[in-house]
């Protein structure tokens, strides 16, 4: 069993930087913000969005990416000189290489993106940034628009439906309504929210779980995430779908999350969340045993962090069954 990071810690993963370093050299002040592209499989649209996002002069831009794919870093690097190529193995989590960028970045705001979509208006991102709306919130995500600029479903709304916890993908009607985790990791980070959140579970390997573990932490430790119409982003290939699976890391998620109880002015988890655990566990008792312990332990270190449960963060939408 992996042991579940207690606070934000800088990465167990060694990664090579290649680029930026003349941007460090001469730059005098901070960037506003800082974007971290993350990279997916193929390289269909990498090169026309790092071009697009070097036009803009107002942001630290980091890029990153498998080490296996040096040969074709060096070519980028070459054309962008300006931009920071970080280089890490493959296998990592996507929330894990999140921590590394964002970690690695040096402004107070970090949008997180990918190199399959595509900044709509930098004017209106220059905008959010002198407005301080950004500050109060963990993330602040966007509009997002697929290739074809139809709406993607991003608002993402929990729910108990047959004690039964369920997530649901909501248009964007109203501006600043809250959503439970940033859709496809997307969206302006507050840095100093982010480290203090503990960053996203790399022992948790799926994204969705990893996503909403994430979510349900921060709003339990008092934060939250805004969807915003005063910036978008578009898809220029197909857009991002979920898969909610329930595998290794839901369990982790929901011993982490669900089971928790705010009781006076902490977090902790009853015995009596145990026995539901191990009635639906499919490992041996003494296993389960063992992950609840380690869970357990977690809650107890962290207990005064705790500003609510996941039953009192799924209040705020509202929903009735």
């Amino acid at each position: 069993m992996n042991t579940i990071p207690i606070t934000f810690k800088r990465t167990r993963i060694p990664y090579t930087i290649m680029g930026g370093e003349r941007i460090d050299r001469i730059r005098k002040y901070v960037y506003p913000i800082s974007i971290v592209l993350l990279t997916r499989k193929g390289r269909f649209y990498r090169e026309a969005v790092l071009k697009d996002l070097a036009k803009y002069k107002n942001a630290e831009i980091l890029c990153i990416t498998a080490s296996e794919s040096s040969f074709d870093i060096e070519a980028l690097h070459d054309k962008f000189p300006g931009v920071k190529f970080l280089l890490l193995k493959a296998g990592i989590s996507v929330g894990e290489k999140l921590n590394i960028g964002i970690d690695e970045a040096k402004s107070p705001f970090v949008l997180a993106m990918w190199d399959d979509m595509k900044i709509s208006s930098f004017n209106n991102l220059d905008m959010i940034l002198k407005s301080g709306d950004l500050s109060g919130n963990l993330c602040t995500c966007p509009l997002l628009k697929g290739k074809k600029m139809q709406t993607v479903p991003s608002v993402m709304v929990p729910g108990f439906l047959n004690n039964e916890l369920k997530v649901a993908n909501w248009f964007p009607k109203e501006e600043e309504v809250p959503t439970i985790f940033p859709f496809d990791y997307t969206g302006i980070y507050n840095k100093e929210k982010f480290l203090i959140s503990g960053g996203f579970d790399y022992t948790l390997t799926n994204p969705y779980w990893q996503k909403l573990d994430f979510g349900f932490r921060s709003y339990m430790w008092g934060e939250t995430m805004l969807f915003t119409k005063k910036y978008s982003i578009q898809y220029l290939g197909n857009s991002y779908s979920e898969d909610s699976t329930p595998d290794e890391s839901y369990k982790y998620f929901y011993l982490k999350n669900i089971t928790v109880r705010f009781k006076r002015d902490k977090g902790v988890i009853p015995f009596s969340q145990f026995l539901k655990f191990i009635m639906h566990s499919d490992t041996g008792p003494l296993y389960a045993y063992q992950e609840f312990k380690k869970v357990k332990k977690w809650v107890r270190i962290n207990r005064y962090r705790f500003k609510q449960d996941a039953l009192r963060v799924i209040d705020l939408w509202d929903i009735t069954e």
